[in-house]
């Protein structure tokens, strides 16, 4: 229980890290959302998470590009049954591929481009992140059998990222640009970076907050 809640957040926050600060536009525009919201006076709260929509579309992208566990928990169908012409017998174990969902050529276009707008509403509508009633993205399963701690980990997420955003201004290292950030992945029960994030983060608000 601690590694998934630990590792699936942590490998979920340096994809977020990554895919934003190789888009330079994408952190400028978080950044704007978090001012309006947030202000330059005091920290992200807990109860300014609902009011930022773009941070949640980030996250959301991320979930569709880089899913945390990209075939979900093993899973077993307690009877027999046919889908879409296929039968599955009772009791076979159940891998769901939520890495492929994420890039279904027939609901998503230019699955490769890390594009956080693809996920708002037209009718301005808060972005719904780990409910998987759409089954487009599947982060946390659906139905019955979905992941209990969905709304922490949800939570958690964004108050890392909210924080790490609000705070600082990021950039690659020194010789490296923005486009060089690489994102290629390790397969396995979870899917991190091949190569560990580094970054450089410079304070972007009163020194007295930091404290």
């Amino acid at each position: 229980m601690i590694a998934a809640a630990t590792d699936t957040s942590a490998v979920t926050n340096e994809w977020a890290m990554a895919e934003v600060i190789k888009h330079p536009h994408v952190l400028k525009k978080i950044q704007e959302e978090l001012d309006t919201v947030v202000g330059s006076n005091r920290m992200v709260v807990e109860s300014d998470l609902t009011h930022l929509n773009y941070l949640r579309c980030i996250v959301r992208e991320i979930f569709r590009m880089h899913p945390a566990g990209p075939f979900l928990i093993p899973h077993e169908s307690i009877e027999a049954t046919t889908i879409n012409g296929y039968y599955i017998p009772k009791k076979t174990r159940v891998f769901i591929n939520t890495y492929a969902l994420g890039r279904n050529t027939k609901i998503w276009d230019n699955v490769g481009e890390f594009r956080p707008e693809r996920h708002l509403s037209a009718d301005g509508s808060r972005v719904e992140i780990s409910h998987g009633a759409d089954f487009k993205i599947l982060p946390f399963s659906a139905g019955k059998r979905k992941c209990p701690g969905a709304p922490l980990g949800v939570t958690l997420v964004l108050m890392a990222l909210a924080r790490l955003f609000h705070c600082f201004d990021w950039s690659p290292p020194v010789g490296l640009k923005a486009e060089d950030i690489d994102t290629s992945e390790v397969y396995g029960m979870t899917m991190p970076k091949a190569k560990p994030l580094i970054a450089v983060a410079k304070p972007r608000l009163a020194a007295r907050l930091y404290q």
